[in-house]
């Protein structure tokens, strides 16, 4: 059933752009300007360089077993009990990584949006669109991507626009002042956020994408036109607000959207970013679900994926309340956990298999 699912290589490469931007535009930009201060946006640079190199080992490992999503891979390379261990702990930690990304959602809405609004009402709500989009299957969700991803794209161009007025060259001056330590840290957290967690795309390439030579530039592509994104918003955030106002700021991508002010007459339109996250967060957040749902199907050997939807997403929902303590505790858990974390998955696992 499926190897019946197929998606184009034009929605992969959607899904993999809207995905590798995801909480990457909540988390990155404050994260490594902190560390490279002006010269952030260089570092990002370098990241999505980086990254080229991450999608060739994901792609080659992906093709060597076409017909196969990373569970079957595991029993596959590593023997059915072995393999069915380390799917158990893949499993395990996508669980934790969905609960983690929609805190994202919560924490946003609360301190930005709606704060008289309950935490857990704002994560059932969220949650509940993702159960539909994954319950209808990844086909769907692709072409959701299909027909969200030009509306991204305009508003990503009005918010470039919008921006240009306010412009000061001298907030990334002066250029390369980076230490190469800061350097190394930041290119890091870039990468911990995007290209890093990759190993999940692997649920869909390439046994759900049938021309594997299409789908196999979609991927580079995808990882090019996000990390782009990325850069894109880290130099602007430099540019008007300024390094050191950017990396105080919980959410300087956010903070843009609030100084847009064209003669006077389009202002505080911060709603334009608020969209753009939605959009990004609920495919990142329904591929996890889905990789998680699928998963479990694979390690207790149930074929319809879908029974296990309502309950794997109250666990997510009631982990999301917990998972983060506080604000410090994330900041330090994204800083001194996830990365190391996110090499471990990301190229030692890979390598590995």
């Amino acid at each position: 059933m499926l190897n019946e699912i197929n998606i184009s290589a034009t929605q992969f490469r959607k899904l993999v752009t809207l995905y590798s931007i995801g909480s990457t535009i909540i988390v990155v930009p404050a994260a490594i300007t902190a560390d490279a201060h002006q010269d952030a946006w260089i570092t990002a640079l370098f990241g999505v360089a980086s990254g080229i190199g991450l999608v060739l080992l994901f792609t080659s490992l992906g093709k060597m077993f076409p017909t196969l999503t990373l569970m079957e891979m595991n029993e596959k390379i590593l023997g059915k009990l072995f393999g069915k261990i380390v799917s158990a702990v893949f499993v395990l930690s996508n669980l934790f990584i969905s609960s983690q990304v929609l805190y994202y959602v919560g924490n946003f809405l609360t301190t930005q949006i709606l704060p008289y609004t309950p935490l857990t009402a704002i994560h059932i709500a969220f949650m509940g669109v993702v159960i539909v989009g994954v319950r209808l299957g990844i086909e769907v969700i692709a072409r959701s991507a299909e027909i969200l991803f030009p509306w991204f794209v305009g508003l990503f161009g009005l918010l470039i626009l919008s921006m240009i007025p306010q412009i000061k060259i001298e907030h990334i001056q002066p250029v390369f002042e980076i230490h190469p330590k800061a350097f190394i840290r930041a290119v890091l957290t870039f990468l911990s956020m995007s290209s890093l967690t990759y190993t999940i795309l692997l649920m869909i390439f390439p046994s759900h994408t049938p021309d594997t030579k299409k789908a196999t530039q979609s991927f580079y592509i995808g990882n090019i036109a996000g990390g782009l994104v990325m850069v894109t918003l880290i130099l602007l955030g430099i540019l008007v607000l300024g390094p050191y106002y950017s990396q105080i700021t919980m959410f300087p991508s956010y903070e843009l959207g609030r100084r847009i002010d064209v003669g006077n007459f389009l202002q505080g339109i911060e709603v334009v970013i608020a969209i753009l996250w939605f959009i990004t967060l609920f495919f990142k957040l329904c591929i996890y679900f889905y990789a998680t749902l699928l998963g479990f199907a694979n390690v207790f050997h149930i074929k319809d994926y879908k029974l296990f939807s309502f309950p794997v997403a109250l666990i997510m929902i009631t982990l999301s309340l917990i998972v983060y303590p506080s604000v410090s505790y994330q900041k330090d858990w994204d800083t001194k956990t996830w990365i190391p974390y996110s090499l471990v998955v990301g190229i030692l696992y890979p390598l590995f298999l």
